[in-house]
C-alpha cells in the first residue's frame, strides 16, 4: 500500500514536470539506495581475515551457476590458511587461472556481505573471454540491492587499477545478476555461449571518461 501511494505521487509529479515516469522512479530509487547503503565499502581481503568474514563464506554456497566457494566447509584455521594463499595471488599468478586476482570484502557497517574479485593480469583469454570481475553475495543478504552496490564499488576499484573497460560474464539463468550488469553499463559482447552449467553471456563495461 505504501509503495503504491508513493508511486502514485511520483506519477503526479512526473506529469506536472513533464518528465518520463521511469526517469522519476530512477531518480527516487537512486536517492533511496544512496541513503540506505551510505555505510557500504569494500576492503582488501588481507584486512578481513576475521571470524565474521569466515561466517559470511559459510553463508555462500560451495557451488552455484559455475561459481565456486572453496572457503565453505573449512575450519576457521583452514580458512585463514587459504585466505593467505589468496592474498599471495595479488602478486603471484595462479597457474590454474593464469592471472593474478585482487579480492575484496563488501561491508555494510560492520557486517560482511559478500566478496568481489578483480583479475589483474590480463592475457588473451582474460581480455577476450574471461570474466575480469566476479562477485558473490551471502544468501541471507540477497535481494537487498547489495549485488548492485558491490559491482559499483568494484568498477571504481578497477578504474583505480587502470582499467579502461572490464569484461564480466553471467549465466543466462542468473536474471538478477544480468540486470545488475546491464544497470551498470554492461553491453553484450558474446551472446549465449555454451558452458558446463548451460549458457552464459559476456558483457563489456566501459570505464573510460571519453
Amino acid at each position: 500500500m505504501y509503495h503504491k501511494s508513493v508511486y502514485n505521487y511520483i506519477y503526479k509529479i512526473s506529469v506536472f514536470c513533464k518528465r518520463n515516469l521511469s526517469e522519476i522512479k530512477d531518480i527516487i530509487n537512486y536517492k533511496i539506495n544512496r541513503f540506505l547503503y551510505k555505510n557500504t565499502k569494500i576492503l582488501p581481503l588481507k584486512e578481513c581475515i576475521t571470524k565474521d568474514v569466515y561466517e559470511m563464506y559459510q553463508d555462500i554456497p560451495k557451488e552455484e551457476m559455475g561459481s565456486v566457494n572453496k572457503l565453505n566447509g573449512l575450519s576457521f584455521e583452514e580458512f585463514k590458511v587459504m585466505c593467505n594463499d589468496y592474498i599471495k595471488e595479488e602478486k603471484e599468478i595462479n597457474k590454474q587461472l593464469n592471472t593474478t586476482t585482487n579480492r575484496y570484502i563488501l561491508f555494510d557497517g560492520n557486517m560482511p556481505i559478500g566478496e568481489v574479485g578483480i583479475r589483474t593480469t590480463l592475457n588473451y583469454f582474460w581480455i577476450n573471454k574471461g570474466s575480469q570481475i566476479y562477485y558473490k553475495i551471502r544468501k541471507s543478504k540477497r535481494g537487498k540491492g547489495y549485488g548492485n552496490i558491490i559491482l559499483k564499488l568494484a568498477l571504481v576499484e578497477a578504474k583505480k587499477l587502470g582499467f579502461k573497460k572490464v569484461r564480466i560474464n553471467c549465466n543466462n539463468e542468473n536474471i538478477a545478476s544480468k540486470k545488475i550488469i546491464i544497470k551498470n553499463g554492461g553491453v553484450v559482447d558474446i551472446d549465449s555461449y555454451k558452458t558446463n552449467e548451460g549458457f552464459s553471456s559476456s558483457y563489456n563495461i566501459n570505464l573510460s571518461d571519453e
